[in-house]
């Protein structure tokens, strides 16, 4: 299309064709040239902060806040380096006082003792009956039986020759005898006297054998009682032993678990200071949160920035 236009242009009229060619193709690029740069502008605004805070002239960092006067700074302040700039002295005191009582609470469990109890005591044993024997209240029987058998005999014996001297005629002799016979009536009656109270003897001891035999089995009742009582009591205050023991080991693990929370929060309500000497350009705030208040710094290294850049 040029060389037919060239070919029906004069000779002079090419050249100057080309050169106004030439000025619409500058133009053109001189209009593309700003746009370019608006976009790549645009482009780095809508860049994250992060990707800018190594800019050798800006530093962008973000802190957390739980008040507004937890930031110690403001736009447009003059900040040296290691200067403060937020610090969340209201939290870290709290949590500090909370660290103190968590501490002071594990130390008092740690150095509480519980004593285990000590285990019963034997029952002193019951002590055995003698062996019983009634061989002496037998032979006293046996003897006073024997006595009144011979006074009955006597008697019989007594009676017998009273009647052969009443036959002779001779009572002087029977008066005789019969003080004789009353005499052995005497003696029976005392040798049943001694029967009886041997007798009576041999039942009283046998009585008392068996009341000594009831109170011995009250004793070893009453003994086996109290073992039983003592091992009750022994298993009870054990059980209460070790659920002290568990509870104590609960109470020493949460409030660890406790602390640790408390630590760990402690490290994260750190004093925010200035890596670098500059000037506050901007401070954006960001979003709330669980509490906190995110806010976003950006530093302009170097000498002081008089105007903060403001969005």
């Amino acid at each position: 299309m040029l060389n037919f236009a060239a070919q029906k242009l004069k000779p002079s009229e090419p050249v100057r064709y080309l050169f106004s060619v030439m000025v619409i193709f500058m133009s053109f690029g001189a209009f593309l040239l700003p746009l370019g740069s608006i976009a790549q502008q645009e482009e780095q605004e809508i860049e994250p902060i992060e990707e800018v805070s190594n800019s050798p002239s800006r530093y962008t960092f973000k802190v957390k806040l739980t008040e507004l006067d937890d930031l110690k700074v403001k736009e447009g302040d003059t900040v040296g380096i290691n200067q403060v700039i937020a610090d969340r002295t209201q939290d870290r005191d709290r949590l500090l006082v909370e660290k103190q009582r968590l501490e002071l609470a594990i130390a008092r469990l740690e150095t509480l003792k519980v004593t285990p109890p000590l285990p019963p005591r034997a029952v002193p044993m019951t002590p055995e009956l003698p062996p019983v024997s009634y061989e002496t209240h037998k032979a006293n029987i046996a003897q006073a039986t024997t006595k009144l058998e011979l006074a009955k005999l006597a008697i019989a014996d007594q009676k017998s020759l009273i009647e052969e001297i009443s036959q002779l005629n001779e009572p002087l002799l029977v008066t005789h005898e019969k003080a004789k016979l009353e005499t052995l009536k005497i003696d029976q009656q005392t040798a049943e006297l001694e029967l009886s109270k041997a007798i009576a003897n041999l039942k009283d001891a046998q009585a008392q054998r068996q009341h000594q035999e009831y109170l011995s089995s009250l004793a070893i009742a009453e003994r086996i009682e109290r073992a039983n009582a003592n091992a009750l009591a022994y298993q009870q205050q054990l059980q209460e032993f070790e659920n002290q023991q568990r509870s104590r080991a609960y109470q020493l693990s949460d409030l660890n678990t406790k602390l640790a929370d408390v630590e760990s929060r402690l490290a994260q309500v750190s004093t925010v200071r200035s890596p670098y000497p500059g000037t506050v350009r901007r401070i954006r705030w960001l979003e709330q949160s669980e509490g906190t208040i995110n806010a976003e710094i950006t530093l302009r290294l170097g000498d002081p920035d008089p105007m903060p850049d403001r969005e």
